[in-house]
């Protein structure tokens, strides 16, 4: 437990275990609902909101000093299974540049190797598996912690929990090297890609908490008493790992 935490830890991804928010939905609708992005004159991302008419733009390095959650290092954003996906979505220039590791560094650090065609079902249909596309089933046993703390508290927003996806895979090999990973951009990315979706999808109400603090010291004339907030914390990471261990070794006895 302790080296899982410790690697978590390095590349600052522990702020997913420690929040402790309540989480006020009125805010986080408002948020979504008139949220776009940009980049300013010197090539930062930029994030720009309303809030009862008052205009907010905040860039990513502004946005992570409210939210508390790793800026620095690597970049990657995509919602496609296949590795190969990673170096075709990655910046190539400016501030952001990354240039990701390869689909056979990634599966040689995270991945049990594979004996035989991997396949999977889907619709009563068997399926070949790509052998760019990782399973969750195949990730080495002591990373699928990581994989469960990051699916609930940064990533997963419904849709298949069999694969694992190129973003996720992407963390894990950063996790793995102790190699800094930019959260807030990957957040950032995902709330954009996300904030068309049916509202009981949108994400990050917990973290955005934070943001609604920042709103009201700065918004001062918002009426706070409109705004209910309600307990919803993050899965506690040792309880859950735990239970979830002890959940699939019953399972195979």
């Amino acid at each position: 437990m302790s080296h899982i935490c410790a690697k978590i830890e390095s590349i600052g991804f522990d702020c997913l275990l420690n929040i402790n928010e309540q989480i006020v939905p009125r805010f986080v609708l408002e948020f979504y609902s008139q949220l776009s992005f940009s980049y300013n004159s010197e090539g930062h991302f930029v994030i720009n909101f309303v809030i009862k008419s008052k205009s907010f733009s905040l860039t990513l390095e502004e946005f992570d000093q409210i939210l508390k959650i790793p800026i620095k290092g690597h970049v990657s954003y995509t919602d496609m299974w296949l590795l190969d996906y990673l170096s075709l979505s990655a910046p190539s220039r400016g501030h952001y540049k990354t240039t990701p590791h390869s689909p056979q560094v990634i599966k040689s650090l995270i991945q049990i190797p594979r004996q035989s065609q991997a396949t999977c079902t889907k619709n009563k249909k068997t399926i070949v598996v790509d052998e760019n596309e990782i399973l969750t089933r195949e990730i080495q046993p002591h990373r699928k912690p990581w994989v469960h703390i990051i699916r609930e508290n940064a990533i997963f927003l419904g849709g298949h929990k069999d694969h694992v996806s190129a973003c996720l895979c992407h963390m894990l090999n950063f996790i793995e090297s102790s190699t800094p990973y930019n959260l807030a951009f990957f957040i950032l990315k995902q709330m954009e890609k996300t904030q068309n979706k049916p509202k009981k999808l949108l994400s990050y109400g917990i973290l955005l908490s934070r943001l609604f603090k920042y709103v009201v010291s700065v918004f001062l004339e918002l009426a706070i008493d409109h705004y209910l907030s309600f307990d919803r914390v993050m899965h506690p990471f040792a309880p859950y790992y735990e239970q979830k261990m002890r959940l699939e070794h019953e399972e195979k006895t």
